[in-house]
C-alpha cells in the first residue's frame, strides 16, 4: 500500500466531486490508480482488492452501497472538457458493473476520457496511502491541488476558484471557511508540505478577502512518493510540524494527534499536564529555599 502511487492529467484537478464524502473521493482515486495507464480494456477489481487500497472499513451491503454511491456521484457530475472548440460532457467510465456475489467491480474508461489516465503529457501525482490517511474531504482536495504544483511551491486561488474547486456551500461566510476549511487542511497538510503557510489575499473597498496563497518549500523535480517506512514517515512530519511557524500550538498539537493516531485533544492534556507539573515543582523548590533561608 505504501507504494501505490496515483498519477492523472491535470484537467481532473479541475472537476469539483461535488458532495463526495472522505470515503467516496478514497474509493474514486483507488480507481483512477488502478486504471492508470490500462488504456480502454474491461478491468476487474475484486471488492477486497478496493477495500485495501481505499482503506475503507466498511464490509458487505455497507461496502457495496459506498460503491454505488461514488459511481452515481461520478455520473452526477456537472463538468465539461472544453478545447476552444469541442465542449464534451465529462463521464469516465462507460461500464461500471458491481456484481455482488462475485464480489468485483468491471470498469471500462470511457475512450473519448483515455487522456486523463493513459500517455500523460502533464500530470498530478502523489501516494495512495497518504491521501487516504486524510480525513477532511477538503485537506484531500487541497493535497491534490499542491500536488499539480509540488516544484513550484504556491498555488493561488480567487475566492470563486477557491469555493469552486473545494465544493464548499454557499452559505459559509468567511468566518465558517476558517474554521471548517482553512484550519483542517493547516492541521492535516502541514505535515505532509514543509513550511505550508495560508495567506488570505485582500482588495477593494474595505480590504475584501479576493482570494488565497498557498505556498510550501518546493519539492525536487526527481523526488518521489514512496513511503520511507513508518518511523521515517512519521519523523518527518512531526519535524514538519514543529517547525511549521504558522500553526498555532493547539493546532500543532491536533496535528501531532492525527499523525499518531490520538484522539484530538490527548497531546495538548499531556502537554498542560507537564507545565503544570514544572510550575507546580518550582513553586516547590522556591517553598523549600526560603525555608533554609
Amino acid at each position: 500500500m505504501s507504494n501505490e502511487i496515483v498519477k492523472y492529467e491535470n484537467r481532473l484537478n479541475m472537476i469539483p466531486l461535488r458532495r463526495f464524502n472522505s470515503r467516496e473521493m478514497n474509493l474514486f482515486f483507488a480507481i483512477v490508480q488502478q486504471v492508470h495507464d490500462k488504456g480502454t480494456t474491461d478491468l476487474t477489481f475484486t471488492f477486497n482488492q478496493l477495500r485495501f487500497l481505499s482503506q475503507a472499513k466498511q464490509h458487505g451491503s455497507d461496502f457495496v452501497a459506498d460503491l454505488n454511491k461514488t459511481y452515481h456521484k461520478l455520473l452526477a457530475l456537472n463538468a465539461t472538457i472544453d478545447d476552444g472548440n469541442t465542449i464534451k460532457a465529462f463521464v469516465a467510465f462507460t461500464r461500471y458493473e458491481i456484481v455482488r456475489d462475485e464480489e468485483v467491480v468491471k470498469i471500462r474508461v470511457n475512450p473519448d476520457f483515455k487522456g486523463l489516465f493513459n500517455e500523460l503529457d502533464t500530470w498530478t501525482r502523489f501516494s495512495l496511502e497518504q491521501f487516504t490517511s486524510l480525513r477532511s474531504t477538503y485537506s484531500k482536495t487541497m493535497f491534490r491541488l499542491i500536488k499539480q504544483y509540488r516544484t513550484v511551491g504556491e498555488r493561488k486561488f480567487t475566492v470563486t476558484e477557491f469555493r469552486t474547486l473545494l465544493d464548499i456551500p454557499k452559505s459559509y461566510n468567511i468566518d465558517a471557511i476558517n474554521k471548517r476549511v482553512l484550519k483542517p487542511i493547516k492541521e492535516e497538510l502541514a505535515p505532509i508540505f514543509k513550511g505550508l503557510a495560508i495567506r488570505k489575499l485582500r482588495g477593494g473597498r474595505g480590504g475584501k478577502i479576493v482570494g488565497y496563497t498557498f505556498s510550501w518549500k518546493p519539492e525536487k523535480k526527481d523526488a518521489n512518493d514512496f513511503s520511507k517506512g513508518k518511523f521515517w514517515d512519521e519523523k518527518i512530519a512531526l519535524d514538519n510540524i514543529e517547525h511549521n511557524s504558522e500553526l498555532t500550538d493547539q493546532e500543532k498539537w491536533r496535528a501531532i494527534d492525527k499523525i499518531k493516531g490520538l484522539p484530538l485533544g490527548f497531546t495538548e492534556k499531556q502537554r498542560t499536564k507537564k507545565v503544570i507539573k514544572a510550575v507546580e515543582s518550582d513553586t516547590l523548590n522556591d517553598l523549600r529555599n526560603m525555608l533554609k533561608h
